[in-house]
Order: structure tokens, then C-alpha cells, then sequence
């Protein structure tokens, strides 16, 4: 994609991200997933992509999702429409505002979703999809932070950082010299932090009032304007100077990290480890500001921003693919959408990475899973002296995953993150005939052998031989056991 239509997106995905005190119990309730938006899930994504489903409008989808605890995703579209969407796929409601909504919506404790939207209102949606209430302003509004007392904080167009009661009237605004395009993050001692036009980055206390301002020297604002805060209060922000800035709570420069073009939200691994993207590279940046490693993605292409598995998977976005990068910064795998990704991924409870792309569609990668379950036939004795094997066998004949568990009247196990394709699987227990069966795993559901082995010592004479086979027939026997 050329360099101008893909900053137009990034500026819509990136114009309001979320942050919240007070938001859902939920696995992603806002983009960055958490106060500080570290971008960090306690959830692991799969090993390898497969496809689940993809939700699909006929307008691009530029917000990023969030994860109710119920399952649903939220979303936003250019249609003018806030998404909720089942599990499965399917819509569960829409509910229609007079703007586009760019921003990533955010769930509050009570399942209240608060969303911005480009016809200057902040909405308050119930979970059933009826509007609560509408916070009117003087322009474009990005996606709200929710403060621990309930308070709404919400940046505009119109240059003014706003304080929403929970009933949706003002509680004061904080005039900047610049659009807001930046969503606040709100630190642990309540300091609200938020990026302005004027090429400040402000932070400011809960009564409104300016507590300092950090001006790098070049924009802030956009997708590059949305912090991350460290657990040791460090607050991570980008610059339109191409640079990735550490600001020290009191508001002075720690260090800047030369990062480049288009430079993305950040995120922090557990241990600290800042990751940024940015026009032609992945970085991953130590606490102390030296660079860990840098992995090219190409000139012209430009990241989403990263979100990080807790098993340290980085996901970010790279044009049409949704990529996976280990800590190291080697290559874990890629899934194509189809469409330039607008958003940075969220991460399921069950491992499933939701990311939405310009091509209209909210996308689902998961696990693929096979549940196995055997059947030990015409069986009399102690269990617990017992085996069962499953080798799942590739097209090839090569075996690519294999259990071994103690046998029980029905043995049951589960092979997760196989990659999406035809097996054959195997089962094995000691005087019991060898049983083969067929299969294709998909993401969309968990794929399931069911087999019965029967007793293959039917001489008695506790050996599986010839005339075993001889006196059953041929039927159950196959080779390779």
C-alpha cells in the first residue's frame, strides 16, 4: 500500500485508543488491555494461525476490539456503526451514530461500552445496544478513559481534554493548544496523561488542573501519541521527531530512542522490554533505552501497534498479515486477511487474536484443536496397569504430536494449536488391535475421533499374534502398530 492512503488508516485505528480505571472484568476491555495499556494479555495466542471466522461489513472496521467478559467483541466501523459480535461471528446488535467511529471502544464495570464518534458526541452504550447517553462537544471525539471514581476523560478535536460524570454531564475540561487526537492513560496515582497537537504531552491532575507538560519538539498526536505506562511509573510515548520517548513521572526526559516513521502505541512486556513499531521495522527496546534487536518488515510498510501474548508473543500487524514475533525477534508465523490490518489485536480468553482490517472485516484466529477419545472394548481388569497411545500423523506419515495417558473405559485427550490440515491418528493400547481414522482440523470448531479398540488376545493366551488375527478376521488389523 502507498505511504498516504496507509497513514490515512493508521490516523483513523490510531485516532482514539482506549485506557480505563474502572473498565469490565473482561479479557480485552480497551485497546493496550489495561490502565497503563501495556498491551500485555494473561492469555497466550495460538502457536499456529487458524482462521476461525471474520465478521465482515461493507465499510472499512479501523477500530480496535475489545472483549466483554461474556465473549463479545465490540467494534467500530465507517459505517457509522458500534458492533457487538458474538463468539461465533455472528452480529449480535448494532447501534448507529451520525459518525464514523475510528476509535476503539471501552467496556466499564457495569458493561457499559463508551465509544467516540467523528459527529462529536461521546456515547454511553447499555450492553443490550440502547444509548444511555450522548456527551455533545465542539469536534471530532476519541475513545474515552474511564478514572476510578467512574469520571469519563475524553479528548477532542477541539482541542479540550474533557471530564465526564458517569452521568454523562461535564465535570471540568482541560484546554490545550492543539487537537486531541491522543487517548488519556491514567497512572497509578491517578495522574491523567494525554498528547496534544500543540506538541505537548501533558499530564494532568484529577481536578483538572496542569500538573507539568513534556514538549519533545515534534507532534504529538495521532496513533504515535497514546502512552504506556511501566510499573515503575516510566511513561513511553512517540513523537512525530520519528523518536520513542521515556518521560520520568516528574515529567523530564529519561532518554529517546530514534525509532522512525510512523511510529505505533507501545507496549511493555513483563519485563520491560518496550516494543514499538514504525515504517520498516519492529523494535524491541531494553528499559534503558538501548535497543534489543530491530526486525525489518519492508520500506513503505508500516505496523500496527504490538499487543503481547503471555507467553511473550508479540502480535502486530504488517500491512495485510497479521504477523507473530517471538521475544527473540524471530518470525513465529503470519496470517493473511486480505485487507491493510487497522488495529492492534486483542487477545481472547481462550487464545483466540481478534484484529480488524480496511477491507470491512473483523477477523478471529485461533486454535485448532482434535479431541480424541478411545474406547477400550470388552475390557475386564485394572485400568491402572494400563496405556493408551494417540501419534497424530501429517499427510506424509510423520508424527506430529503424540500422547501417552493411562487408560481408562473411555480415554479422552485433546491435541490444541495443530496447524489447520489432514491427519490420520493413531491408537495404541498393549493386547488391543491398533486403530487408524482420518481427519481435517479446523479453527472453526474443535475437530473429534471417536474410537473403539477391541481386545485383539482372543486365544487367551496373553500374546496378539497370528492366530488371534486368524480367529477375528482381518477387519480390525492394520499395519504400522
Amino acid at each position: 500500500m502507498k505511504r498516504a492512503s496507509f497513514i490515512s488508516v493508521i490516523l483513523l485505528a490510531g485516532l482514539c485508543a482506549t485506557a480505563n480505571a474502572q473498565t469490565a472484568s473482561a479479557p480485552w476491555p480497551m485497546l493496550g488491555h489495561d490502565l497503563l495499556h501495556t498491551g500485555r494479555s494473561p492469555y497466550a495466542g495460538p502457536a499456529y494461525p487458524a482462521h476461525k471466522w471474520a465478521f465482515v461489513k461493507s465499510n472499512p472496521i479501523c477500530s480496535s476490539p475489545a472483549i466483554d467478559s461474556d465473549g463479545t467483541i465490540y467494534v467500530g466501523a465507517t459505517d457509522n456503526n458500534l458492533y457487538a459480535v458474538n463468539q461465533n461471528g455472528t452480529q449480535k446488535w448494532a447501534f448507529s451514530m451520525g459518525g464514523i467511529v475510528a476509535s476503539s471502544p471501552t467496556i466499564g464495570s457495569d458493561g457499559t461500552v463508551y465509544v467516540g464518534s467523528r459527529d462529536n458526541n461521546l456515547y454511553a452504550v447499555n450492553r443490550n445496544g440502547t444509548q444511555k447517553w450522548a456527551f455533545l462537544t465542539a469536534n471530532w471525539v476519541c475513545s474515552p478513559t474511564i478514572g476510578s471514581d467512574g469520571t469519563v476523560y475524553v479528548g477532542s478535536d477541539d482541542y479540550n481534554l474533557y471530564a465526564v460524570n458517569p452521568n454523562g454531564t461535564q465535570k471540568w475540561v482541560f484546554v490545550t493548544g492543539g487537537p486531541i487526537y491522543s487517548s488519556a492513560a491514567i497512572g497509578t496515582d491517578g495522574t491523567i496523561y494525554v498528547g496534544s497537537g500543540d506538541h505537548n504531552f501533558y499530564a494532568v491532575n484529577l481536578n483538572g488542573t496542569q500538573k507539568w507538560a513534556f514538549a519533545p519538539g515534534n507532534s504529538i498526536y495521532s496513533s504515535w501519541s497514546v502512552p504506556a505506562i511501566a510499573s515503575d511509573g516510566t511513561i513511553y510515548v512517540g513523537s512525530g521527531d520519528h523518536n520513542l520517548y521515556a518521560v520520568n513521572p516528574n515529567g523530564t526526559q529519561k532518554w529517546a530512542y530514534a525509532a522512525g516513521d510512523g511510529i505505533t502505541i507501545p507496549a511493555i512486556a513483563s519485563d520491560g522490554t518496550v516494543y514499538v513499531g514504525c515504517e520498516g521495522r519492529l523494535c524491541a527496546v531494553n528499559p534503558n533505552g538501548t535497543q534489543k534487536w530491530a526486525l525489518p518488515i519492508g520500506s513503505w510498510t508500516y505496523c500496527s501497534s504490538p499487543t503481547i501474548g503471555s507467553d511473550g508473543a508479540v502480535y502486530v500487524g504488517l500491512g495485510d498479515d497479521l504477523c507473530s514475533v517471538d521475544p527473540n525477534g524471530t518470525w513465529k508465523w503470519g496470517f493473511a486477511t486480505g485487507g491493510t490490518i487497522s488495529s492492534s489485536a486483542a487477545v481472547g480468553t481462550d487464545g483466540t487474536v481478534y484484529v480488524s482490517s480496511v477491507n470491512g472485516s473483523l477477523y478471529a484466529i485461533g486454535h485448532a484443536t482434535l479431541n480424541v477419545n478411545i474406547t477400550l472394548g470388552n475390557f475386564i481388569g485394572d485400568f491402572s496397569l494400563m496405556l493408551v497411545r494417540v501419534n497424530v500423523l501429517d499427510t506424509t506419515g510423520g508424527v506430529v504430536a503424540a500422547q501417552t495417558v493411562q487408560a481408562a473405559s473411555t480415554t479422552s485427550m485433546t491435541f490444541a494449536d495443530l496447524p489447520q490440515g489432514s491427519y490420520t491418528v493413531q491408537a495404541f493400547a498393549p493386547k488391543w488391535l491398533s486403530q487408524s481414522q482420518a481427519v481435517t482440523v479446523v479453527a472453526s470448531g474443535p475437530a473429534t475421533v471417536n474410537m473403539t479398540l477391541l481386545n485383539g488376545d482372543l486365544n487367551g493366551d496373553n500374546v496378539v499374534e497370528d492366530q488371534d488375527y486368524s480367529i477375528m478376521g482381518l477387519a480390525w488389523y492394520q499395519e504400522g502398530t
